[in-house]
């Protein structure tokens, strides 16, 4: 008997009531739905050293090219053409934003990750089952040995089609293993970030040391209206990870060093530039991007670029990331950076 009626995402969309299931599969991988929209997967053999991985998809419901790959690769999997040699954690998280055609509901999943005290929500009770779920899945894992990927798509054009950004960790959170696979994925840029933040990735990187990144893979779409073909190279090194094959492909890739962060403090907030301006545009060093109140808000670097400006985020949100290019090398196997001059 199949483990889905329809597909991963079409049972997920139905929320019918739920209760856990599992198949094993004539290969010997277990597939089990542990809750609606989240499917763990476990090899039949497996290295002591495999990998726990956790894909991501849907914190946001109108980022749709990320669930589709997540899909498909659930549905090659329970084919059996892709055998997994690594553990699985998929998640569809926001069936309810999916439907409809939406961000979230009532407030921002991606920015409720931290343990400071919110307004209950249905936002936040997913986020209460994806911390569980994630907790449960690496119980007992080395840490080197969980991965996180959270894929998205960016509201706004880009001047690089997909990028990642590198979230802040008291751990040795930017191996290079990790790095590696991202060049693979010909992911485009990799920002790193030393601010706490409230993100999934953060949450994985800083309460689990997992190897973490969110993925901006092209922008927003409705479904079938991606162009999927521009992130092939993404899917291929994603299932080539899944199925522990070795690449020696390398895509360069530009690193950012995330110099600061704007803040919204006021209802009265705007930004001077175009509202379809590109992610990583940059200004002068004294321009002016925008306001909040009574605040002018300058570019504090020269040469700065913007990224993720959106003026309509709730108040005590981030409404941009400030970048700058950087110069990376590898310390004792671990990212590090100098600001380029």
């Amino acid at each position: 008997m199949p483990l889905f009626q329809s597909s991963f995402l079409q049972d997920t969309l139905l929320q019918a009531p739920f209760s856990p299931r599992s198949i094993t599969l004539d290969n010997g991988v277990k597939m089990s739905l542990v809750q609606c929209g989240v499917l763990t997967v476990s090899p039949a053999n497996h290295a002591e050293n495999s990998k726990h991985i956790v894909i991501s998809s849907a914190i946001h419901g109108n980022e749709t090219a990320p669930i589709e790959i997540l899909d498909d690769l659930v549905s090659q999997i329970e084919a059996q053409r892709i055998v997994p040699k690594q553990h699985l954690l998929l998640i569809i998280a926001h069936p309810q934003a999916i439907l409809a055609k939406k961000r979230f509901i009532e407030t921002n999943l991606n920015r409720l990750f931290s343990d400071a005290n919110q307004v209950d929500t249905h936002e936040l009770s997913l986020v209460r089952m994806l911390k569980s779920c994630v907790s449960q899945f690496w119980e007992g894992v080395p840490m080197q040995q969980r991965w996180h990927l959270d894929m998205h798509c960016s509201i706004r054009a880009s001047k690089h089609y997909t990028f990642a950004i590198s979230p802040q960790s008291s751990h040795p959170t930017r191996q290079k293993e990790f790095i590696e696979f991202l060049s693979q994925g010909h992911i485009e840029a990799l920002l790193l970030s030393e601010e706490p933040s409230s993100t999934f990735s953060w949450f994985s990187s800083s309460q689990f040391g997992a190897q973490a990144a969110t993925l901006e893979l092209g922008q927003v779409a409705e479904f079938g209206h991606n162009d999927l073909g521009k992130l092939s190279q993404f899917k291929q090194a994603l299932i080539a990870l899944i199925m522990a094959k070795q690449s020696s492909r390398r895509h360069s890739m530009i690193t950012y060093q995330v110099a600061s962060s704007i803040y919204r403090n006021s209802q009265d907030f705007e930004f001077y530039f175009a509202q379809d301006l590109p992610n990583f545009s940059t200004f002068h060093q004294g321009e002016p991007l925008g306001k909040d109140g009574q605040h002018i808000i300058d570019m504090p670097i020269e040469g700065g670029g913007v990224v993720f400006p959106n003026p309509n985020v709730e108040l005590s949100q981030r409404a941009a990331l400030i970048v700058q290019p950087s110069i990376t090398h590898y310390s004792n196997n671990q990212l590090t950076v100098k600001v380029a001059s």
